[in-house]
C-alpha cells in the first residue's frame, strides 16, 4: 500500500462507538478465529468506566475515503494494577501494511501527552507479528506471556472426583458476590499486574457478559463457604467452542484436588452443551496451572501466545 494512505485525528463523539466495536471484533476474529468473545458497546462502557474519555484518550485512523480503518487509545482496565492498557483495533486488510507501526508511534505520543505513568501493549498470536516487530525494533521486549491452551480430545479427560468434605454445584447466578470476589482476589494475588477487583465492578462485568454468552459458575463449597470456582463460557454464535475462565482456589485449600474437581465440572458443563473444543488462557510462569491443564488433555498453542509489553 502507498505510504501515508491514512490520516490520524482525535476521536469524535459523533462517530458512534458501534463502529469502533465492530472494527475491534473484526481484528480479534482475524487474529484468533476461535475466539468466543465478541465485544459489545455495553461491555466497553462497563470495562473502561467513566474514567476513560474517548475524545481525550483515543485516536482514529481514516483512509483517503474518510473510512475508519483503525483506532487506538488508553483505558483503565480492572485487574491491572498501576497501569493503563492500550486498546486498539485495525481492519485485517491493513495489518500487514505500515499502519501497525504508525499506530504504535501514535499511542506512544498520546501516552506522553496524557502523562501516563505506565502503559501496557498486548499482542496475540503469530498474526500480530507486524505489531511485535515494531515494538521490538523500538527496543521493547515482552514482560509477560500468556499461552492459549486447547482441549479437543475428550478421551484424554477423566473426572478425578470430588474431595471429601467438598461439594460442587453449577449455578447460573452468583448468590454471594462478596465471597466469590474474595476467592478470586486471594487466588490471583501476586499474579502479573493483578489488582484486586471490587464486588460491584465484577458483578457489572458478569452481567454484561451474560447478554451474549451462556455462563455457568462451577463453585466448590466446604459447608457454606466458597473455596474455589471456575467460569464456563459458551457463545451461541461460536458453535461448539467453549471457554474456561478464572479458575481460582483459596490458597489454603490448594493442593487438595479442588482445582481439578472444579475444572472437571467446567469441562463437563461445556461438553454437555455440545462443545467439541474448549479453550483457556494461562500465564506461562504458572507452572502449577500448566501442569493441571495438561493432565486434563489441554495443550499449548504457541502460535496463539499473548505477549504483554510495557511501552511507557
Amino acid at each position: 500500500m502507498e505510504a501515508n494512505f491514512f490520516k490520524i485525528k482525535p476521536y469524535d463523539d459523533t462517530i458512534g462507538l458501534s463502529i469502533i466495536v465492530d472494527l475491534y471484533n473484526q481484528m480479534a476474529k482475524y487474529l484468533n478465529p476461535e475466539t468466543t468473545f465478541e465485544l459489545t458497546e455495553e461491555f466497553v462502557h462497563v470495562i473502561l468506566g467513566k474514567e476513560t474519555v474517548f475524545s481525550r484518550d483515543f485516536l482514529i485512523f481514516e483512509n483517503k475515503q474518510g473510512e475508519i480503518i483503525a483506532f487506538v487509545g488508553v483505558g483503565n482496565i480492572p485487574l491491572y494494577k498501576d497501569a493503563l492498557l492500550v486498546i486498539y483495533g485495525v481492519l485485517p486488510e491493513y495489518i500487514k501494511s505500515e499502519l501497525p507501526g504508525k499506530l504504535i508511534d501514535a499511542i506512544l505520543n498520546l501516552g506522553k501527552e496524557l502523562n501516563v505513568p505506565e502503559l501496557l501493549f498486548q499482542t496475540f498470536g503469530e498474526l500480530s507479528a507486524p505489531f511485535d516487530k515494531k515494538l521490538e525494533n523500538l527496543g521493547f521486549r515482552p514482560v509477560n506471556y500468556n499461552w492459549s491452551m486447547r482441549l479437543d480430545d475428550f478421551d484424554l479427560f477423566s473426572n478425578p472426583g470430588i474431595p471429601e468434605g467438598i461439594k460442587i454445584r453449577t449455578q447460573k447466578e452468583i448468590d454471594d458476590y462478596a465471597s466469590f470476589i474474595a476467592v478470586l482476589n486471594e487466588a490471583f494475588q501476586g499474579s502479573f499486574k493483578f489488582a484486586a477487583i471490587t464486588e460491584k465492578k465484577w458483578q457489572e462485568i458478569q452481567e454484561a457478559l451474560k447478554r451474549d454468552h451462556i455462563v455457568d459458575y462451577c463453585i466448590a463449597y466446604e459447608k457454606d463457604k466458597i473455596v474455589g470456582f471456575c467460569d464456563a463460557y459458551f457463545n451461541p454464535k461460536q458453535d461448539r467452542i467453549g471457554l474456561i475462565g478464572d479458575l481460582s482456589v483459596v490458597p489454603s485449600y490448594q493442593h487438595h484436588k479442588i482445582g481439578s474437581a472444579v475444572l472437571a465440572f467446567g469441562i463437563e458443563t461445556l461438553r454437555k452443551k455440545g462443545c467439541t473444543i474448549i479453550n483457556l488462557s494461562v500465564d506461562t510462569k504458572n507452572e502449577k496451572a500448566l501442569g493441571l491443564y495438561k493432565k486434563f488433555g489441554f495443550y499449548t498453542r504457541d502460535n496463539f501466545t499473548q505477549k504483554t509489553y510495557q511501552i511507557i
